[in-house]
């Protein structure tokens, strides 16, 4: 990822007094408040520590060495502890501001043995976006068609009237099968009213004119046809209108529009998804789910079936609806079964069925192919090891029948991992640390139960499947109720890749049983003082041991790098698309993203299917029910990086599943060369080819390489190394 260091200037306040001979002065207390679940994301509790190797970080009873220099700045101190890989937090009794935190972070890095310092500060999950209302969606700003520019409507030209004869009609092309396009001609108006044609006009809309959306800028008063071809897709209705621009003298106007002209851009049809047991001639029929008319092609179309089986001839089987019955099976001979689709295009491949019949599977279109991640292909090589542990470092997990068999488990039946969680204000037990991971909280929305459900729920018939179901979870929780600390996450992220952490008394925690492949962090919260450097010390301690950590790249719609931790090095920082291939309206972007994930859109679910809880274009997972303490595990969409980041952690796992021996690096590599492209013409597209060309802008709206591709990214993997 490409890191810049933010610098950013703090003023600290200056108090100014008169001094008398004889007289001391007691620096001002630095107020404090309580930490709770209102407290702002960011805000400063104590200080982190690391001394130089050799310097004792104890001080006289049971403090931090050097402790008294905050102290003497009339912050009120809590107690330390040790964090693990050297570092050790100094907690004030509440939070302080961020003036008060700064002195103490410039006061402790002045004293003698100190290497580094950083502020503690309150974290949140990378929150989901919450359901839109009924009301008409926005249309996307992706660059479906560019922003129109520069002519307005002024004095008292009087309005040419209409274009003429405004005919859209489909512009599939066989040289560029992959691109949706649609042709749109006019006649001049038949009046100017004294004026001089400018130029046209250009209106396209996705919804039959409810809203529109401008197309280009002013085209020359010669151009009486254009072609629209990107920000389509095939199957869905493009309504186009025309209005012409005239002049007189300096003064410009635009004319009436003409009436909506509708067309459907076509293409070549999806490939079909089907689960299906193998045939004989007691079973004969196989039925299959209908492409819907945007994997279509946005044509009629006609399935094939075929029945293989060794020593045996093919045996083949056509059909306009969802069911074929084999007629010419041998008997006693058992056949596998594979589907393809054809309209008048062209055809597809013929495709396995799914390796998985979990029922909701169909309403899980980050997995499939299109703009999803093209799993079921990569499935075929490996649907994940058992000996590649995924840490999931968030807000704990609930019991869950998708889940349960996926976790390590204690001997006692209780699930393993570790509970890192120490305020009482963000605390279940108000206990501190201990080894229960589970989320009992009151008051929750289930965050950790989703992401976990993401990257690895079971391929076991029921609910939902996740993208390494092979692979094991480790839960680790480091967010409670009000959120957490960085020094919790600290010693959470070391104990994940397998190192010490100090126990307050003298030892050490127990050590982690299952050490971490990939590390996922759906966190994230705008921050404008970057990585802090205990936490850019813990990423750095786990690459070099041979962790990949992946992290949200923030829900913030602002620039990746002011997202913490995603702005960390080294991480791979996810960015969220939707079903459309393009950057959700919320997700961050910029140099700061290293790749981007479906995370989910609701106000651009393109064609998905409605999910069983009513919500179109989230990520459907797994959750609890409860609204007060643990309830009923259940499932639902939530939206956010939080919900795109666990999807490349589990394109990760499949990759060391496949490549045991890979590195972090070679991974940033094969997601590099395997990432799908972003759509053509799309805003994301322009801006990384924008980012090539000026990888040091970082003002350039990017959203990383390409969309993670499961299938080629273990495909490349398999050539490669």
């Amino acid at each position: 990822m490409n890191i810049r260091n933010r610098t950013v200037a703090i003023v600290a306040a200056v108090v100014t007094a008169s001094l008398s001979v004889g007289l001391n002065l007691a620096p001002a207390s630095a107020s404090t408040t309580p930490f709770t679940a209102q407290t702002p994301a960011g805000a400063a509790l104590g200080v982190l520590v690391q001394f130089k190797h050799g310097v004792s970080a104890r001080g006289p009873r049971g403090t931090l060495a050097h402790q008294d220099a905050v102290a003497a700045l009339g912050i009120a101190i809590k107690g330390q502890r040790a964090l693990g890989g050297g570092w050790h937090e100094l907690r004030f009794t509440g939070v302080v501001s961020e003036d008060a935190a700064q002195r103490a972070l410039k006061a402790m890095s002045a004293q003698p043995g100190v290497a580094k310092v950083s502020i503690d500060r309150v974290i949140r999950p990378a929150g989901y976006v919450p359901a839109v209302s009924s009301a008409a969606p926005k249309l996307s700003n992706t660059a479906i068609l560019s922003t129109i520019f520069g002519i307005h409507a002024l004095g008292a030209i009087k309005a040419a009237s209409a274009p003429l004869k405004v005919v859209t009609k489909d512009a599939f092309s066989p040289a560029k099968p992959s691109v949706a396009a649609v042709t749109t001609s006019w006649s001049k108006p038949k009046s100017f009213f004294g004026a001089s044609l400018l130029g046209y006009k250009v209106q396209a809309s996705f919804n039959g004119g409810a809203n529109s959306i401008p197309v280009g800028g002013v085209f020359s008063s010669k151009t009486v046809k254009v072609t629209l071809n990107s920000g389509l897709q095939p199957g869905i209705a493009v309504s186009v209108r025309i209005a012409a621009v005239t002049k007189l003298g300096k003064l410009t106007k635009v004319g009436a529009y003409s009436p909506w002209s509708t067309a459907i851009p076509t293409g070549l049809p999806q490939e079909p998804q089907f689960v299906a047991l193998p045939i004989n001639t007691d079973k004969p029929t196989l039925t299959w789910d209908a492409l819907s008319l945007h994997e279509a092609g946005g044509l009629p179309i006609t399935y094939t079936a075929k029945a293989s089986a060794d020593g045996h001839a093919d045996v083949l089987c056509s059909s306009t609806t969802t069911s074929c019955t084999f007629t010419g099976l041998d008997a006693g001979v058992t056949y596998s079964v594979h589907l393809m689709a054809a309209n008048k295009w062209g055809a597809t491949a013929f495709v396995d069925p799914w390796p998985v019949a979990d029922p909701y599977f169909k309403y899980q279109w980050q997995l499939a192919g299109g703009h999803g991640i093209n799993v079921v292909g990569a499935w075929v090589r490996t649907q994940g090891s058992q000996d590649v542990t995924v840490a999931v470092i968030d807000s704990g997990i609930t019991p869950h029948p998708d889940l349960d068999g996926q976790q390590f488990h204690n001997q006692d039946g209780s699930i393993y991992g570790y509970d890192f969680v120490s305020d009482p204000a963000s605390s279940a037990d108000g206990d501190g640390w201990d080894s229960n991971p589970t989320d009992e909280s009151s008051d929750n929305v289930w965050h950790g139960t989703h992401v976990s459900g993401i990257v690895a729920a079971a391929s076991n018939d029921i609910g939902v499947v996740g993208v390494a179901p092979g692979v094991k979870l480790e839960e680790i929780r480091a967010l409670g109720i009000a959120g957490g600390t960085s020094a919790d996450l600290i010693p959470a992220l070391l104990w994940a890749g397998g190192a010490n952490i100090p126990d307050g008394n003298g030892g050490y925690i127990p050590n982690n049983q299952h050490v971490a492949k990939v590390v996922n962090l759906s966190l994230g919260q705008p921050t404008p003082f970057g990585c802090d450097v205990s936490t850019q010390s813990a990423m750095q301690w786990l690459h070099d041991h041979g962790v990949s950590v992946v992290t949200a790249a923030g829900n913030d719609g602002g620039a990746a790098l002011d997202s913490y931790p995603g702005n960390c090095f080294p991480t791979i920082n996810v960015g969220s698309t939707g079903f459309t291939g393009t950057l959700a309206e919320y997700s961050n972007w910029g140099a700061g993203v290293d790749i981007s994930a479906p995370g989910g859109d609701y106000l651009h679910p393109g064609t998905v299917d409605t999910a069983p809880d009513g919500q179109r274009g989230g990520i459907y997972s797994t959750i609890n029910l409860g609204t007060n303490g643990v309830g009923q595990a259940g499932y639902g969409s939530l939206e956010g990086t939080s919900m795109a980041a666990p999807v490349v952690t589990g394109v990760i796992a499949l990759l060391y599943s496949l490549k045991p021996s890979l590195t972090p690096d070679n991974v940033v590599s094969i997601l590099r060369a395997s990432a799908s492209a972003w759509p053509a013409g799309s805003a994301c597209a322009t801006a990384w080819t924008a980012q090539q060309a000026a990888p040091n802008d970082y003002n350039i709206q990017s959203c990383g390489v390409g969309i993670v591709n499961a299938d080629a990214a273990l495909a490349y993997a398999a050539a490669n190394y």
